[in-house]
Order: structure tokens, then sequence, then C-alpha cells
């Protein structure tokens, strides 16, 4: 079996900033049934660094992750706390169990400030030869 690194919050696990749960990815769901002889390996990496759930919404600016507002149409105006650390210590964690399992590839979230493969994880995963699908 071929260990396939995957985003808790696609699987359906309600690990997201907001505490909810969300329905599992479809495209997650397609992209593993063409790889039927993959073992996944759940991670999330805000929880790993030690965020609680539900956490404050954040966002990247400038290649720092900033705590922010709930509400989307007020984020770019509110910058808070700056958590850019607790997420590096998230994405090596992850980078630790990825390599850990001998997972090459990791399917993401997109758009997260932490999966996406611009996110903090994506990029750490990415720097050391891991690669990175987003879905959603």
């Amino acid at each position: 079996m071929k260990p396939l690194l995957v985003s808790a919050c696609l699987l359906g696990i309600p690990c997201r900033w907001h505490g909810r749960k969300i329905r599992p990815s479809r495209q997650l769901q397609r992209y593993l049934d063409a790889l039927p002889e993959c073992e996944v390996v759940s991670v999330c990496p805000e929880t790993l660094a030690g965020f609680p759930i539900p956490r404050p919404a954040v966002k990247r600016k400038n290649g720092r992750v900033y705590q922010t507002c709930a509400e989307k149409a007020n984020r770019k105006n509110v910058t808070g706390e700056d958590v850019t650390e607790q997420f590096l210590a998230g994405a090596k964690a992850t980078l630790e169990i990825a390599q850990s399992k001998g997972c090459t590839t990791a399917v993401l979230c997109a758009w997260s400030p932490s999966c996406d493969k611009n996110g903090v994880t994506g990029k750490i995963l990415t720097a050391n030869g891991i690669e990175v699908v987003n879905v959603f």
C-alpha cells in the first residue's frame, strides 16, 4: 500500500478553523478512486501546531500568517496576532509524519493558509520533495 498524506478536513473531520464538519471532498474521492492501492495518512497541520477547534480565522500577508476576523468581507482590513511560528511548527510536524510514513504525495486543501500549495505546509512539503496536489 502506497501512503498518501491527506488534509483531515477533506475527509470530513471537523478540524477547520470554524469547527464545523464539511462534507468529504468529491475531488479527493475521485483522486482516491484512481489510487485504490493507497493508504490514507490523515493530518491537520493546524491542530498539530496546537491550535484549538474552533480557532480564530487567519490570513496570509507578505509571507506571514495573522489572525483575523470571522467576517470574510472584513478580513482584508483586520490583522491580529502573528501566528506564523505556530504554522511553521505544524508544517514541520506534518513533514515528519509524511517522511516517517514514506509519503511522496500529499493531497491538501486548496486556499488554506496552511495546506494550499502556497501555504506554509504546502511549501515545506514541496521543498522536501513531496508532491502537493490541491483539492477542495
